[in-house]
């Protein structure tokens, strides 16, 4: 049977059917028709803002614009590292008084990369950095911005990889107990001049590459200087040989105790010093032994350098200004009126008048007519003293005070210390060994001065060349270097870097600190 027809829908019918059949396309369109409005109102409400801004620099450029103050938010919170110190080996005396804290470093943490003998002797157009970071007490010239301080003096890559090819020589040749030398009656000597070429270089205990060995070092100068009393020799006497060598490691002690703070060093450093004031002779210079019969300017030298870092150390150690005040009356009685200095009465003496002009400049930090005379004498010598490393009357001792000297009292442009740039640095940059175990070392020399080291092959000689060549070459940042127009002692001149400060004179430097006098 057929179905009757569906009777007519009316329009209101017919609308719901197609709504009703729409539903999803009507919600999805009303979705989008607000995403839109929404869209357009944010663009809308940007474009009423004016643009910011920056500067090449970093910082908004004000555009005229009033900005709401926003509250800063509060700082992120700092986590506090401790700091690794290395364990001193000190035996508990009761000669001197010890601390039981920790040594307390004041450097702030290595930056540098361990660098391989290969990659120093493969990479010569390389500049060579190590050492730590920021040293006060005139000693801010060894931290990072050693590459500078090298380029104002003249320095050259080359002699930067010199130095650092002898502290890896060094390296592999301490011996276990952390001294140096194959001669046992050199042996503190050779130590103290191994650790201040590490310490010029601004090597701790804490540098990556020599930090072990630097602490080895001063284990043994502590070991020795607490079993002594303060002696810091090989045998625990100050006889002919022990004069110079107390002089020797009580500097390098005074150098690491300014560079770490570490208090137990401090202590015995204070002994030692104060066996130094007590060893002053009545004309203010010292003696072998220390015996006060008369004064020797070679000795004397070591003795100066010592006092000289007690005074910039921040101990206040009682008597140092005064013994040094009264060691320029010493210098005085022996220099020359041609401005050469002698041995024991005046004479001139070219390997002895750069102690004398060192000591004396970097004391009273000015240039008057000693200075100015002894700076010309040492000039005059070099045609007939010519700095050749295998000339017959080659010096290495009287270089290394005529280098430090030349280069304070010229200052770092001036024409003296250019002549003499040109001449020790490339002396020493070719002279030293390259290949095989002895590798940075310096070889032996024709000239058999002072006791016969520049011609020992087997015993302290090796050390010997090697220390005083590093140290040479470690003049342009081992002391701030002073400026063009003259400088000042051991920090600059009076205008010059802001790290360091010149020595001055007893009568007018200030105290690094107010400690009271050590006693």
């Amino acid at each position: 049977m057929l179905d009757s027809p569906e009777p007519p829908k009316s329009f209101l019918q017919k609308l719901q059917e197609r709504a009703a059949a729409s539903r999803f396309f009507t919600v999805s369109l009303i979705i989008h028709l607000g995403i839109v409005i929404l869209g357009g109102s944010v663009v809308l409400f940007k474009m009423s803002d004016p643009p910011v801004d920056f500067s090449a620099g970093g910082g908004l450029v004000d555009t005229g614009a009033a900005t709401p103050d926003v509250p800063e938010p509060p700082p992120a919170p700092q986590q506090e590292l401790a700091q690794e110190t290395p364990s001193l080996t000190v035996p508990s005396l009761n000669a001197i008084a010890t601390t039981a804290a920790a040594p307390s470093f004041a450097v702030v943490a290595a930056t540098s990369v361990p660098v391989s003998l290969a990659a120093v002797a493969m990479t010569p157009g390389v500049p060579i950095q190590s050492g730590m970071g920021k040293f006060s007490g005139g000693l801010g010239g060894r931290g990072g911005g050693k590459g500078a301080a090298r380029a104002a003096g003249g320095g050259k890559d080359a002699g930067e990889r010199a130095v650092l090819l002898g502290l890896q020589w060094l390296k592999r040749t301490q011996k276990s107990d952390g001294s140096w030398s194959e001669q046992d009656k050199h042996k503190a000597a050779m130590t103290g001049l191994a650790m201040l070429c590490f310490l010029g270089h601004g090597e701790t205990s804490a540098s990556p590459e020599f930090g072990e060995t630097v602490q080895k070092g001063i284990n043994w100068i502590m070991d020795k200087g607490k079993a002594q009393n303060g002696v810091l020799t090989e045998n625990g006497r100050i006889d002919q040989p022990g004069s110079y060598t107390h002089g020797i490691v009580t500097y390098a002690l005074g150098e690491y105790y300014t560079m770490t703070q570490d208090e137990r060093a401090g202590e015995v450093f204070k002994q030692a010093i104060k066996l130094i004031v007590d060893g002053q002779g009545p004309d203010g210079g010292w003696m072998y032994s220390y015996d006060k019969s008369q004064s020797d300017t070679s000795v004397t030298g070591w003795q100066i350098q010592a006092l000289k870092i007690a005074h910039l150390s921040g101990l206040n150690i009682e008597g140092v200004d005064a013994a040094m005040d009264k060691a320029m009356l010493n210098l005085k009685r022996v220099q020359t009126a041609n401005g050469g200095f002698g041995y024991r009465t005046p004479e001139d003496r070219y390997n002895l008048s750069g102690i004398g002009l060192l000591c004396t400049y970097f004391w009273k930090a000015s240039k008057d007519e000693s200075v100015t005379k002894g700076l010309k004498y040492i000039m005059s010598q070099l045609v007939e003293h010519p700095v050749e490393y295998m000339h017959a009357k080659a010096d290495l001792y009287g270089w290394y005070y005529n280098t430090q000297a030349i280069f304070m009292v010229s200052g770092a442009n001036g024409p003296e210390w250019k002549k003499w740039n040109a001449m020790f640095q490339d002396q020493l940059i070719l002279s030293q060994k390259q290949d095989g175990p002895a590798a940075g070392s310096w070889p032996v020399m024709t000239h058999a001065a002072h006791g016969g080291l520049q011609t020992d092959d087997a015993g302290a000689g090796p050390y010997y060349r090697t220390t005083l060549a590093i140290l040479m070459l470690e003049v342009y940042y081992r002391y701030a270097a002073p400026n063009a127009k003259g400088g000042g002692a051991l920090g600059g001149s009076h205008g010059g870097s802001s790290l360091d400060k010149p020595m001055g004179s007893a009568l007018d430097s200030p105290k690094p600190d107010k400690k009271p006098p050590a006693k």
